[in-house]
């Protein structure tokens, strides 16, 4: 979405960091911090042994990232 508004940005995974970006360019995309960072922190705690999320943290994830992923497609005018 940012390259799309031809925005600069750094390399990171940090998803909060990345929605602030995005309402900066004027992409607003209504997640709050605190959803972003559950992605982010399971994103990285899923790559060590012994930090698996519970399932119920799992499905949570798995529901922000599908809303996440919702907004990014219709954001950018792409079929499911």
């Amino acid at each position: 979405m940012l390259v799309s508004r031809q925005a600069d940005f750094p390399k990171t995974h940090d998803l909060p960091t990345l929605n602030v970006l995005c309402n900066n360019a004027g992409i607003l995309t209504g997640f709050s911090p605190a959803q972003l960072t559950i992605l982010t922190d399971h994103a990285v705690a899923s790559r060590y042994p012994g930090d698996a999320p519970t399932i119920d943290d799992a499905k949570e994830s798995v529901e922000i990232a599908k809303s996440v992923r919702r907004f990014a497609r219709k954001f950018l005018g792409l079929n499911k």
